[in-house]
């Protein structure tokens, strides 16, 4: 019996020190990051939470949110971290990144006559009006398409998501979308994906105003620890080939 006592004691002592940890996704960008029926999904959820249940000391919780407001809270220290940016300069200004988590392909995506004959990005789409998710770094595009940006080379609108760009799109108002490979399109068949024009890896982006966070240091770590091992050993590609085959 005193024994049994023990046992019990020692496990919810175990219990009580886990520490939940909350981490923001961006709503509106599926397959990688969205919400469906209220709760949260996509691949970099699927991996963050594998890579946080080999971590027994901390549990996850994901929040779905506009990406906008996810850098607004991670800025004020509102936040703990946020997924999946893509690595830039001005963003280590207000946010330390994980390890990369996954590798993404950008693509051109644009009307049939758009796409003929034109095999270089972006010189051969000089000219045109490119729509990026709002929040989303030039660097979505490569670095010559952000040179171009800032040339006036191109010109730059923005979309609140996917829809919002692919929509700006199909109507004329945008000439080209720039986003993942693994984007749906499916709302807009007259769409068509063209040239890949960047690689970029997601992270997690953890806010440097840490004082609400005295984990924050021993999660980073061990998390990226995690990934790190996660990668080796093929786990991830894993659930990436898992998501495909759906």
């Amino acid at each position: 019996m005193k024994y049994f006592l023990l046992m019990v004691i020692f496990l919810t002592m175990q219990l009580s020190a886990v520490q939940t940890v909350e981490l923001l996704g961006d709503k509106s960008y599926p397959p990688y990051s969205y919400i469906e029926d209220g709760k949260a999904k996509g691949i970099y959820v699927e991996i963050i939470q594998a890579a946080v249940d080999k971590i027994p000391e901390y549990d996850v919780k994901f929040r779905m949110i506009a990406w906008n407001r996810s850098i607004a809270l991670l800025k004020k220290g509102k936040a703990f971290g946020f997924f999946p940016p893509y690595y830039s300069k001005e963003r280590t200004k207000w946010t330390k990144f994980s390890e990369p988590i996954l590798a993404e392909r950008s693509n051109v995506y644009a009307l049939t006559k758009t796409l003929n004959g034109k095999s270089n990005f972006p010189e051969d789409f000089f000219g045109l009006t490119i729509c990026l998710n709002k929040g989303f770094t030039l660097m979505t595009g490569g670095l010559k398409m952000k040179n171009a940006i800032e040339n006036k080379d191109l010109k730059l609108i923005n979309g609140k998501n996917n829809k919002a760009c692919l929509g700006r799109v199909f109507r004329g108002i945008a000439d080209v979308y720039i986003n993942d490979q693994l984007i749906d399109t499916s709302e807009f068949p007259e769409i068509k994906r063209g040239l890949i024009v960047a690689e970029n890896f997601g992270h997690i982006g953890f806010t440097l105003k840490k004082d609400n966070y005295p984990y924050a240091d021993d999660f980073e770590k061990k998390f990226n620890e995690v990934i790190k091992k996660m990668l080796r050993r093929g786990e991830i590609n894993k659930i990436l080939i898992k998501r495909e085959v759906k």
